[in-house]
């Protein structure tokens, strides 16, 4: 036989800031539910429709405690709501908005956000495109033949003795990366000196 169903108790509190007083009052309503007679918490509801009375209650128990409270701390910057939150979807926002995570102009802050563009990063400025590290260059910028030449046109072209010469023309995107293996299986197969 299972063992009888204990009541539930949720709780709901919020800290604001009496304008008359200045000092942070601590605001708690709590709901206590029996279980129902087939052992189900609650009965004939559920508890989303309970958490939202008790909301309401505590909004009104505000409302009536310290008329014109505030909340008890002031909105965080955007920077530090990003690192702790790393928000990516609104339904997230909304769940921590609702559970007194975050205020309504964090909520509202982290919402723009999540809404604004990405930004268009510019390339590094004063490094030219093919100094730069082989990820950093785009491909149109590729300056390798789409079919690969002889491994004796490169060393010629190129004027490569050693594979650590073949990587730094391959990481200025002069040879692609076949012409590269093919030089790197070249080098390979040379006695070292």
């Amino acid at each position: 036989m299972p063992a009888p169903r204990r009541p539930l108790e949720l709780t709901l509190e919020r800290v604001v800031v009496d304008p008359h007083g200045g000092a942070p009052i601590t605001v708690r309503v709590t709901a206590r539910i029996e279980p129902g007679p087939s052992g189900s918490t609650p009965p004939g509801g559920s508890l989303s429709e309970e958490l939202a009375r008790l909301r309401e209650e505590l909004d009104a128990a505000v409302a009536t405690i310290a008329p014109g409270a505030s909340p008890s701390r002031a909105d965080r910057p955007l920077e530090e709501l990003v690192e702790a939150y790393r928000p990516r979807q609104p339904e997230l926002l909304e769940l921590l908005r609702d559970e007194g995570e975050l205020t309504l102009g964090e909520y509202e802050t982290l919402r723009r956000h999540l809404d604004a563009p990405a930004p268009v990063r510019p390339p590094p400025a004063g490094i030219p495109i093919t100094e730069r590290p082989i990820a950093a260059a785009p491909l149109e910028t590729d300056r390798a033949p789409s079919m690969p030449r002889a491994v004796d046109d490169l060393i010629r072209q190129f004027q490569i003795a050693s594979l650590k010469q073949a990587g730094a023309v391959r990481a200025r995107r002069q040879i692609s990366f076949e012409e590269y293996m093919a030089l790197k299986r070249h080098f390979a197969a040379q006695p070292a000196a």
